[in-house]
């Protein structure tokens, strides 16, 4: 990607997380961007077309980063804790991705179809990983699209509340261990350490 179409990504994210989408305008996200209005208009011929770009970035580089961290490892549990921890560090830098997604994923318009459309893809990647740990025996029966949702869920809704509390500092292998042991394990008591998860029965 160019340096100029960077610079629009960032700064188009940037605009639409303040202002919202509807309220944002080309002049507001060329001048974040430090261009000039006609090379937006150039990249660009409307708002639309600046979110749809910002949806495909977004969940493509999530996408390679999730597919990268997965090929360096076996076992779909190993897997998952990667996925897990690859999106919360991807969430967390682009928090300003977040607060689009939540307020653009809604709805029955032609852009939250498109986005969810995208978001889709990336959720395959999860659902296959679900799929391999129960073909291997290491999770039980379940819907892969659920578990999929849940573990994507459940990692933005905790990052979009710390960022609309303002939280400065934000552990995110804190938020991945948090997710990952209550995807796996639910609420009951447990003892762990940062190799293994121990049940303790009462």
């Amino acid at each position: 990607m160019s340096s100029t179409k960077e610079r629009i990504f960032k700064a188009a994210l940037e605009t639409f997380s303040k202002r919202g989408f509807y309220k944002a305008t080309m002049d507001e996200i060329a001048e974040a961007a430090g261009v000039a209005k006609g090379t937006l208009y150039y990249h660009f011929k409307s708002k639309d077309d600046i979110l749809d770009f910002l949806i495909d970035e977004g969940i493509k580089r999530l996408k390679q980063q999730a597919i990268e961290e997965i090929s360096k490892v076996n076992g779909a549990i190993e897997k998952l804790k990667r996925i897990v921890f690859v999106q919360t560090n991807f969430l967390y830098k682009n928090h300003d991705f977040i607060i689009v997604l939540l307020s653009q994923i809604w709805g029955h318009g032609d852009v939250p179809r498109r986005f969810r459309e995208k978001l889709s893809t990336y959720l395959e990647i999860i659902e296959k990983v679900v799929k391999e740990g129960k073909e291997q025996k290491l999770l039980a029966d379940c819907n892969e699209k659920l578990v999929a949702a849940a573990f994507f869920g459940m990692t933005t809704s905790i990052l979009a509340l710390k960022v609309i509390r303002e939280e400065e500092t934000v552990d995110t292998q804190e938020i991945t261990d948090t997710v990952f042991n209550f995807a796996l394990n639910g609420l009951k008591f447990y003892h762990y350490t940062s190799k293994e998860v121990f049940f303790v029965d009462f």
